[in-house]
């Protein structure tokens, strides 16, 4: 292979970083109109009657639009895509995000009119002169307080905030495990709340056009298709065929960007109304206020070892917050795509685990990179690294004896998902190796020596990646499938358009999957032209998330391109005049077997659209689509060793080395790939050392609502990497790959935690909580020294 496994650069870049991107606030449409929302500045309030005559006397004022305004014209609300019913089998209570709240406003920030104006700033002008008669009413914003009996309702008709309780394992075998321990280690865990912050925040344009009576919505989405469908079945209520979604070049997503905000519907219904497109850029404050949030997790667990530090059993009782609606996703992430880990890289002979997802006057909670991965890891790898320190022991070496081997692949884990292939004790040496621990120690120990805290952590984790077979995810309460498609064109040239169900927002889809064709067809990347984002030339796709683009629409490329190739054998065996199994393929021309005659595959590509001479049967042409779904799950795994320096006088943390060997099966673009990992290891680092959604308890405001108070990483609170990989192939898709982009986030929180304790356990430190602020850090210090 030419091109697979090469460390091209991004074919991408060149139009980026010369100003030649097209984002969504890039785009300018004749007549456009601005609009700005009112929103909840309570965390709970009743709304009462909304007075917009001063906004609408406003010179340059449209239209203003309210939630009576949306449902009298036939408007829906949000729906959800995964059913995740309680143990008993009681169905989920299910509280839908609304386009504009009705009734009562449930967090700040929630959405409530729209006012359509010539400018932005009239826009938002007058939607500051849009008077609601609030009633202020007691909010729940503390997880751990919402499940109590006498918290706050956030949907009375429920009579609880409980959404579900879920549970998985084995419950009396866990217990007997317990108690025939040799040793019982337990921790209460914080998993902080993260609010996802892209570099380009959200953005919409509407249209309505009347000739055609179709829709069109430009949106910084990670799947249009899917936003039409909601768009089409949920919200605007208009048929599929009559709406378009574009989504155009797109500053980073990690998630945030999969859901149907309420924007994306309000937008081209007020288009429709004023006869105008109308668009919207997001401000900081309202991302960080109505965007979906991530992780917040309050979780009591504890994990028995036997008197050889075996791990007999693992067992967690974790309240989920889902924040004052249900997203589309919420209810899989914190069960489904967290708990199913829970045995991480060990062979775990029992474990039990319940999931309270609970409701919160909080914005909704959703998958942020890594969707529950990093979560569950931070809960394993926390309670083997205290195990082994309460035992004596080293906790490297607790790992090691405790890893699933490679010959026991493939390994079915308590949970019962079925790791298929890996050698996790091989990428454990490697890390070690790469790390070179012995000299870490030894510098750990002449630090000591002068006063100075220095803390060596390590975490070893495993996800699921890349998306499931879509009958699997049905059973398991999905309302989608997790297939996806690509369409390869070749044109009468030999030049070939791609057309992918994915979306590009920085993965380099068009440099990988260039890769991908261009070896198959043994042609130059340059011949290729990558495709996505727009609903009216692709036929399909369910867009990017999951880490699921390499694995799924790599591998329909990759049938797709095949079965090209195999139509281009029957019309070249017909042209050179022999039979078809006597026709090799390779380095992009069709031979006769044992002869000198061959005929190029751009002659080949002329042929089938000319017409002139083809066998019987052949249809004319050089199109086809693959639908691939894949046969299971693949599961990357990685293993992580950080080293931090603690001052003692501050709590000041620096993360001073950062230490990665992982395992995503084929390497399509290791230059790609390590800018992946960089990503997702800065991201992590961010919820261990930074990052911190907080409310105020009282009055549910939160506090945290610019990037004055929510502090994300910069460069220089990243160390230099050290990377390195293993690779097993997945047979799950026909090209080995598993999914990367997200892996990384869950090493960081455990690692950096791990590493702190390191430093400070003979002083006393057990345990301190997410993020590890340099206050926190100092608190522990001191409640330890006193």
């Amino acid at each position: 292979m030419a091109h697979v496994g090469a460390a091209h650069t991004r074919l991408e870049d060149d139009r980026f970083l010369t100003g030649r991107g097209r984002f969504v606030d890039d785009i300018r449409l004749p007549g456009e109109a601005y609009a700005a929302f009112v929103r909840s500045p309570h965390a709970r309030a009743r709304i009462g009657a909304i007075a917009t005559d001063r906004a609408r006397a406003m010179p340059g004022v449209l239209a203003v639009l309210t939630g009576d305004d949306w449902r009298r014209d036939g408007g829906g609300e949000t729906d959800v895509l995964w059913d995740v019913n309680s143990h008993d089998g009681t169905p989920m209570n299910i509280a839908r995000r609304p386009i504009f709240a009705s009734g009562e406003a449930r967090h700040v920030g929630d959405t409530v009119a729209l006012v359509v104006a010539e400018d932005p700033h009239t826009a938002a002008d007058a939607a500051a002169a849009v008077e609601v008669a609030w009633e202020p009413l007691p909010s729940i914003t503390e997880l751990a307080a919402s499940v109590e009996p006498d918290a706050p309702l956030v949907h009375e008709e429920f009579g609880s905030n409980v959404a579900y309780d879920w549970r998985l394992g084995d419950a009396e075998a866990t217990e007997a495990a317990f108690a025939a321990a040799a040793h019982v280690t337990a921790l209460s865990l914080n998993n902080n709340r993260l609010a996802p912050s892209a570099m380009e925040p959200r953005a919409a344009i509407g249209a309505y056009d009347r000739g055609s009576e179709r829709y069109t919505l430009w949106s910084t989405t990670q799947n249009p298709h899917l936003v039409r469908q909601w768009l089409s079945r949920d919200t605007l209520r208009a048929p599929e065929h009559a709406i378009r979604v574009v989504a155009p070049d797109v500053g980073g997503g990690f998630g945030q960007k999969t859901y149907h905000y309420p924007e994306e519907a309000s937008l081209p219904w007020a288009a429709r109304l004023v006869g105008r497109p109308v668009r919207w850029t997001a401000t900081r404050a309202e991302t960080l206020a109505v965007d979906i949030h991530a992780r917040d997790h309050v979780t009591e667990a504890r994990m028995a070892f036997d008197e050889d530090g075996r791990i007999a059993a693992v067992e967690a009782n974790i309240i989920a917050n889902l924040g004052a609606y249900q997203s589309q996703f919420a209810a899989c992430i914190p069960t489904l795509f967290c708990v199913t880990m829970f045995s991480g890289q060990y062979a775990i002979p029992a474990l039990h685990c319940r999931v309270l997802g609970v409701y919160t006057n909080t914005t909704p909670i959703d998958a942020y990179r890594g969707a529950g991965n990093p979560e569950i890891t931070y809960v394993i790898e926390r309670l083997i690294e205290n195990g082994a320190r309460e035992m004596a022991a080293d906790s490297v070496e607790a790992r090691s004896r405790n890893l699933v081997p490679a010959a026991a692949m493939p390994y079915a884990s308590a949970t019962g998902v079925t790791y298929d292939v890996g050698d996790f004790p091989a990428v454990l040496g490697k890390t070690r190796a790469l790390a070179d621990l012995e000299a870490l120690r030894a510098e750990q120990a002449r630090l000591r020596e002068d006063g100075m805290l220095m803390g060596i952590g390590m975490a070893a984790f495993i996800r699921s990646g890349g998306a499931g077979p879509s009958r699997l995810a049905a059973a398991l309460g999905s309302r989608m499938g997790l297939w996806d498609v690509a369409t390869v064109r070749v044109h009468p040239s030999g030049k070939i358009t791609v057309l992918c169900g994915s979306h590009n927002h920085g993965q380099s889809h068009a440099t990988t999957y260039a890769q991908i064709v261009a070896d198959r067809f043994g042609c130059d990347m340059a011949d290729i032209e990558i495709v996505e984002g727009d609903t009216d030339r692709i036929p399909h796709g369910l867009g990017t998330w999951a880490s699921r683009s390499i694995t799924v629409v790599g591998s329909a490329l990759a049938v797709a391109s095949d079965r090209i190739i195999d139509k281009g054998r029957r019309l070249a065996a017909h042209l050179m005049e022999c039979a078809v199994e006597d026709i090799d393929f390779g380095s992009g021309a069709y031979s006769v077997r044992g002869t000198d005659r061959r005929m190029t595959f751009v002659e080949i590509a002329d042929m089938a659209y000319r017409g002139a001479d083809y066998p019987d049967g052949f249809e004319l042409g050089l199109e086809e689509a693959a639908f691939f779904d894949p046969d299971d799950f693949n599961y990357p795994y990685g293993t992580h060793v950080a080293t931090v320096t603690v001052d003692a006088e501050t709590g000041a943390v620096k993360l001073t080395g950062y230490y990665s060997v992982e395992d995503m099966g084929l390497v399509i673009n290791p230059l790609v790939v390590d800018g992946q990992r960089h990503g997702a290891a800065a991201q992590g680092i961010g919820q261990a050392l930074l990052e911190d959604v907080r409310y105020e308890p009282d009055s549910g405001q939160l506090l945290t609502g610019s990037f004055m108070d929510y502090t994300i990483p910069r460069a220089d609170d990243m160390p230099n990497f050290a990377l390195d990989s293993h690779v097993t192939l997945t047979e799950t898709n026909p090209l080995g790959v598993k999914g990367v982009g997200e892996l990384g986030t869950a090493g960081p929180p455990a690692a950096i935690g791990n590493a702190i304790l390191d430093a400070l356990w003979h002083l006393g430190v057990r345990h301190m909580e997410m993020p590890f602020t340099a206050e926190r850090v100092w608190r522990a210090i001191r409640a330890a020294s006193a």
